[in-house]
């Protein structure tokens, strides 16, 4: 049996249960997850929380209260700073009864096998419905016209950390979209939007675009399903596109995916999405900075 730990925000958990259930699946053996002390969460949805077995019906009875007894092993992922890809083969060749600790953000661990992923993460029914209902309102509003799922994470949490990209990506993006299909409708989806400028509101003005923001699970459900995506450096993001099931889709991905001081390897994308050119966002990367900083003031006065 592979266990794993089920840490942290939602596309963290979908990348951790896909990746060590495809490996545990590929070696014959049961799979499970157990969840991790859960204090690094951002966004919740009213109807279905933040985790993976209340919001995928088809992961609930792999979830376990407590780790087996049977477990006698584990397996820890390298730090970022230590590793050279996400992917780690020797990942695939630990013994029997195993723990796995990692987010596992890497697309290689399951490309092949995604087809699976995408039944394993099947959307609660009444939610494929409603999504379904407003995709259907839309093509009748825009007959004929590409819809495109444009994602930004430019919250304080991104801001602050480290994480947020520079504004222009997602210019590049909606013009890259532009040369390749005619006259697309861009629908946003983000985790804030400035009452006045920023690049949300920018971007509204400068294309034409439909809100389509809603819930975790809506939204996560929403942009799989345009045959366009504009993703950005986030987990959930870029299991958005995984769970994207149609044939023609098209995939728009940063180059660069910030992670505070580091960058995030280039395996937690697709290699078949295109790339476009991106970069953290200086003043984020100051105010990364600065936190380090006063975190290593705050320690030197405690002591």
């Amino acid at each position: 049996m592979l266990t794993v730990t089920i840490s942290d925000q939602l596309g963290n958990q979908m990348f951790a249960y896909a990746s060590v259930k495809t490996v545990a699946q590929n070696r014959g053996e049961f799979f499970g997850f157990v969840r991790a002390e859960n204090n690094l969460i951002n966004d919740t949805d009213k109807q279905y929380g933040n985790e993976i077995h209340t919001i995928f019906p088809n992961t609930k009875a792999e979830f376990l209260t407590e780790l087996p007894t049977a477990i006698t092993h584990t397996w820890e992922e390298p730090p970022l700073k230590e590793r050279t890809a996400n992917y780690q083969p020797s990942a695939l060749t630990v013994p029997e009864n195993t723990l796995m600790k990692g987010h596992f953000i890497s697309c290689q661990y399951f490309w092949e096998n995604r087809s699976h992923v995408q039944k394993w993460f099947s959307f609660p029914e009444d939610m494929e419905l409603a999504v379904q209902k407003e995709l259907a309102v839309l093509q009748t509003k825009y007959p004929g016209r590409p819809l495109v799922a444009t994602h930004f994470r430019v919250g304080r949490d991104y801001t602050q950390q480290g994480f947020r990209l520079a504004d222009d990506y997602w210019f590049h993006a909606a013009d890259e979209v532009l040369k390749r299909c005619n006259n697309p409708v861009f629908l946003l989806f983000y985790d804030h939007k400035d009452e006045k400028g920023g690049v949300v509101n920018d971007f509204l003005q400068k294309y034409d675009c439909e809100v389509c923001r809603g819930s975790l699970v809506h939204d996560l459900c929403m942009m799989s399903k345009c045959h366009w995506q504009i993703i950005c450096n986030s987990s959930f993001s870029i299991m958005s596109a995984v769970l994207n099931a149609n044939q023609d889709h098209t995939i728009l991905r940063p180059s660069v995916y910030p992670v505070g001081l580091d960058f995030q390897k280039d395996d937690c994308f697709a290699e078949e999405w295109i790339s476009i050119p991106a970069r953290q966002d200086p003043a984020s990367r100051r105010n990364c900075h600065i936190q380090i900083l006063k975190g290593k003031i705050l320690k030197l006065i405690r002591h």
